[in-house]
């Protein structure tokens, strides 16, 4: 009976321990504060980046007060550990135009390379108007990089995710590609908003790589849209390209046929696609019902329950990376 109590007292002393060395690893965390009247650390968004540690294995914070910072931002690979985090999910806001036009080598808003990123509760918006070409609000070149509670906005491209990228209720706005790179990337309670007609997805991962998986998201539009395709891609230049809606609801505006094949390059046809993944599991209306499946494009596919319950878990889909709750 000793021995218990002597084996009780052990679990507890080392619960306690754990406690306090996570209490202290919280503790340690250094905050760095912007805000644009200077009552903060640094009045910009990059100077505070450029003060972070680098190659830090102790997690940085970076507090944006409410304010609009017209600056373009780059989080470079050293400074990596990194969370950037608004006082209010919009009324902290990073806006400017930035695109391929102003600046082919580095078009979008937001630039994330450094691996362990967190950004939270803030706005992005490429403010580039309709037709100026390709322009990010957010670029990620990085590994297990985590978007909460954010919104993003642009026309053209607004979510380049080059990674692995865990992305929870965040609001993403645009019309043409606007999810797309070559990363694979978990979508969890997101909303997308179409503002024309367009394409959502265009996914460019490589053999074997699971790409863009969409679970429990919404699929939302302006009245004037009438035709968007869920995804888009040319099966000769990406054939293994994936993407995957599990328990997603969708608007009117969404395409009967749901996919699009691309003509190859100097082709009239898409050309073959025996190793494309368009993937659905019980897709509805905005208002729960039943989506209507039957004109889907042929090489689309619908997942059976135990294959939407793996994609389900965000460790398979991210390789073993299960995110934190911050």
């Amino acid at each position: 009976m000793a021995a218990l109590r002597l084996a009780g007292m052990r679990h507890w002393f080392l619960l306690a321990l754990a406690g306090l060395t996570l209490c202290a690893s919280r503790a340690s965390a250094k905050t760095l504060t912007v805000a644009a009247d200077g009552s903060g650390d640094f009045k910009t968004v990059q100077t505070a980046i450029d003060a972070a540690p680098a190659d830090s294995a102790e997690r940085t914070i970076i507090l944006i007060r409410r304010g609009t910072f017209a600056e373009l931002v780059v989080v470079p690979r050293e400074k990596k550990t990194l969370t950037i985090r608004g006082e209010d999910r919009r009324g902290t806001i990073i806006a400017a135009s930035n695109n391929a036009k102003l600046n082919p080598r580095r078009r979008e808003l937001f630039s994330v390379a450094a691996d362990d990123f967190v950004l939270e509760n803030l706005t992005l918006h490429n403010t580039t108007p309709k037709g100026g070409s390709q322009a990010e609000a957010i670029r990620v070149q990085a590994d297990r990089v985590i978007l909460r509670d954010c919104d993003f906005k642009s026309f053209q491209d607004t979510l380049r995710l080059d990674g692995r990228v865990y992305v929870r209720d965040c609001y993403v706005e645009g019309d043409v590609d606007y999810v797309w790179g070559s990363g694979t990337v978990y979508f969890d309670r997101c909303t997308f908003h179409s503002v024309n007609n367009g394409y959502l997805v265009q996914s460019r991962n490589g053999a074997g790589a699971l790409g863009y998986v969409f679970v429990d998201c919404t699929l939302t539009a302006t009245p004037h849209v009438e035709r968007f395709f869920l995804a888009r891609i040319e099966p000769v230049r990406f054939p293994h390209s994936h993407v995957a809606f599990i328990n997603c609801a969708m608007g009117p505006h969404a395409s009967l046929v749901g996919w699009q094949l691309d003509q190859a390059p100097g082709s009239h046809e898409p050309g073959p696609a025996h190793h494309l993944r368009f993937e659905e599991f019980r897709s509805t209306d905005l208002a729960g019902n039943s989506w209507v499946l039957s004109h889907r494009l042929a090489v689309a596919r619908q997942l059976s329950v135990d294959e939407a319950m793996v994609l389900r878990r965000i460790d398979h889909v991210l390789g073993g990376w299960l995110p934190g709750a911050r």
